[in-house]
């Protein structure tokens, strides 16, 4: 097998990674903007790991076996770096999972928030834009996700001011921390889609954070 069918090999297993990540994602949030909460999810981060450690072993043999260059040195290096960001993505949409799973032991409802019902819109929506442009390389659709960052930076501060209201408003200091949490979990999301998009950028253009690499 030539390192360009090796290279491809690796993508797809990247994307493939990501693709259920996303899955686990929209399970995570689906559970809890369900208003019973009686669903079961399927969120499995064993998974994503295997394949993590799987993507950087094939990545790791093809640089030191194949010593690629250029374009292909930039689209393994590429791979390599964002593999990671996908992993801590699956691991926030368990740790979303295990907040909401701790919220149902709850006396109180879950409280629908204007803002974290926004921010996770938002975040959601720059985790599929960052797929589409690493699966399409579409540098002008991962450039749009880091502009989106700064968007759920200033819905996290309103968050936090809807929580500030919500703790108040509470006896029990616990809701409030896992609350508190998932809305750290949201905006932690946001900052990895962007740190995917600027990986895809760099593996299009050999340009990371404005700066030429490769």
């Amino acid at each position: 097998m030539d390192i360009q069918n090796k290279i491809n090999e690796v993508f797809l297993k990247t994307i493939k990674m990501f693709n259920l990540t996303i899955t686990f994602l929209n399970e995570a949030f689906q559970y809890f903007l369900n208003s019973d909460l009686s669903q079961n999810t399927t969120i499995n981060d064993d998974l994503i790991d295997k394949s993590l450690i799987e993507i950087e072993k094939d990545s790791l043999n093809i640089i030191l076996r194949e010593r690629p260059f250029a374009i292909d040195l930039r689209k393994i290096t590429g791979i390599f770096k964002l593999v990671d960001d996908i992993e801590r993505l699956s691991d926030h949409s368990e740790d979303i999972n295990w907040c909401i799973d701790n919220l149902k032991k709850s006396p109180h409802p879950i409280v629908r928030l204007k803002y974290l019902n926004e921010m996770i819109e938002l975040s959601l929506g720059m985790v599929r834009d960052a797929y589409i442009g690493l699966v399409n390389n579409d540098e002008k659709l991962s450039n749009s996700v880091l502009k989106c960052d700064d968007n759920v930076d200033k819905l996290y501060l309103k968050v936090l001011q809807e929580l500030s209201i919500l703790k108040e408003k509470l006896a029990n200091n616990d809701y409030f921390i896992y609350m508190t949490l998932i809305a750290k979990y949201v905006e932690r999301i946001a900052d990895h889609a962007s740190n995917i998009a600027e990986w895809a950028i760099y593996i299009h253009s050999g340009y990371y954070k404005d700066e030429m690499i490769i």
